[in-house]
């Protein structure tokens, strides 16, 4: 087994260097040592990839509030031009820019689809971060950030990746192209034609989308697949602007109105009352259900971290991580009406909205399932609330045999001296069906961030840890080895 020096430096065992010291054919020792090179060139560079991590994560790019989006996608292009990358920006229409690169390998013909997104979330609340979210502050080894660890973290070790093998080679272990994304964050509303209009151009053998993390046991994550997504928006609108409270007997109240609705759509134990909502639902395989029973999970640990004392309809781990990994969702994210401000004020508001995301498991059709809502409000009388659809995302799957998942998992062993844990589903979502459906491509989900349960991804002081950077380095250069050499 391969195991990391203690000091984080390169992976050594026999999967490298002893291999190296046996008698093994010219051609396979070439390979190994490109590898191993590319490690030592790691190693020799963490402070500038430290450096260029920081400068990538100082550059807002939100967006779902159109800020920096542009200047973010110049400093990615600028980073693999300097890595060797053959880079563009290509615009979306009505979209944000895709950061496009190509490398071309002098001895294989294979080629390698890598997939990445360098937008993030919104920062607030702002007054619960520690630090600036954009001042990308090392703290010890923690690098506290927007980014951090969802994506920035991701795209850069891709390019890094890249330019070690370039650096220490002169070349590539196969053909490379990189697609990054500036809108992965709001459901890659544009993504889908872009695909479809650039089908020839994304032309490749198996896609890795490095945008994950790793498990708390410090095993790398990858996921054969992921959950769809429908974001909708609920509005309902009545007098024309706030009223005094004591005017309730005889003016509908939006908010009420709302919350008598979502009580129809959901109940107490999870289940999703809209009618022919589970319909359509394809069970997990054989091969999938044992994937499951193979896959820690510590739910004290996460009760523990997020201050809770139980989970939510679940009595066991076991119980709980099935619900986790195969049940449809339906989650209220935001819900705004009336006054929230300090001390009271009796109004009875004149509008509400709430903002929900469903989560879809395979064969769910979001589309579908938009219109079955609707349905659903309109029969049960709440014609009056308006649904404005946010996002679409179709759940997709890639089989556990797959080429790309067989190399990832040797490369999981190569860098961190661990085997994955490989999840049949990751319950987040991503535009992943674009290239299992639409470029009919096998497609994996992995990446180096800290495990999402504790990197704060998504909320305040979100971090990394600059030896998981550094690793994750190691891990995206070890994939693309062992898929291009895969015996």
């Amino acid at each position: 087994m391969t195991v990391p020096d203690k000091d984080g430096g390169p992976a050594r065992g026999p999967i490298l260097e002893d291999a190296i010291s046996t008698l093994i054919p010219r051609r396979r020792l070439v390979k190994e040592q490109s590898l191993k090179q590319a490690f030592e060139y790691i190693q020799k560079n963490k402070e500038p990839f430290i450096r260029d991590f920081r400068t990538l994560l100082r550059q807002p790019s939100v967006s779902a509030q159109g800020k920096g989006i542009t200047d973010c996608a110049r400093i990615v292009k600028k980073n693999m031009d300097a890595a060797g990358i053959k880079t563009q920006i290509l615009p979306e229409k009505n979209g944000n820019p895709i950061v496009y690169g190509e490398v071309r390998s002098k001895s294989s013909s294979k080629t390698l689809l890598i997939y990445g997104h360098y937008d993030v979330q919104p920062v607030e609340p702002l007054e619960e971060w520690d630090s600036g979210p954009f001042d990308a502050k090392l703290q010890g080894k923690k690098i506290i950030s927007r980014g951090a660890a969802d994506s920035k973290n991701n795209v850069t070790s891709c390019i890094k990746a890249t330019e070690s093998f370039l650096k220490t080679t002169g070349d590539i272990p196969l053909n490379l192209k990189f697609l990054f994304e500036g809108e992965e964050e709001i459901g890659s509303p544009h993504l889908p034609g872009f695909i479809d209009e650039n089908k020839e151009r994304l032309k490749a053998d198996s896609v890795v989308c490095y945008d994950g993390d790793f498990d708390e046991t410090g095993r790398p994550k990858i996921s054969l697949g992921v959950k769809g997504l429908l974001y909708v928006e609920l509005r309902c609108k009545k007098a024309r602007e706030d009223l005094h409270s004591s005017y309730a007997p005889l003016v509908d109240n939006p908010a009420w109105r709302l919350v008598w609705a979502m009580n129809t759509v959901k109940n107490r134990e999870g289940r999703i009352l809209i009618k022919g909502w589970y319909d359509d639902v394809e069970p997990f395989t054989p091969a999938q259900s044992k994937l499951v029973g193979k896959i820690p999970f510590r739910g004290e640990n996460l009760l523990k971290e997020w201050g809770l004392e139980k989970f939510l309809n679940a009595k066991t781990d076991k119980e709980a991580l099935k619900k986790y990994l195969m049940e449809p969702t339906c989650t209220i994210c935001g819900f705004k009406t009336g006054y929230i401000g300090q001390g009271s004020k009796t109004v009875l508001p004149g509008s509400a909205m709430l903002k929900i995301d469903f989560r879809l498991v395979y064969n769910q059709n979001p589309k579908k399932l938009l219109s079955a809502l609707k349905d659903h409000l309109d029969h049960h009388g709440f014609d009056d609330i308006q649904v404005k659809p946010l996002g679409f995302l179709e759940p997709s799957r890639t089989k556990p045999s797959a080429p790309i998942a067989r190399a990832a998992a040797k490369a999981a062993k190569i860098a961190y001296g661990l085997g994955p844990v490989v999840l049949p589903r990751n319950p987040a979502s991503g535009p992943d069906y674009l290239f299992t459906k639409r470029l009919g491509l096998d497609s994996i989900w992995t990446g180096s961030g800290p495990p999402s349960a504790y990197s704060h991804a998504h909320a305040p002081n979100e971090y990394t840890t600059t030896d998981d950077f550094i690793q994750g380095i190691r891990y995206i250069s070890a994939i693309i080895h062992q898929y291009a050499n895969p015996n």
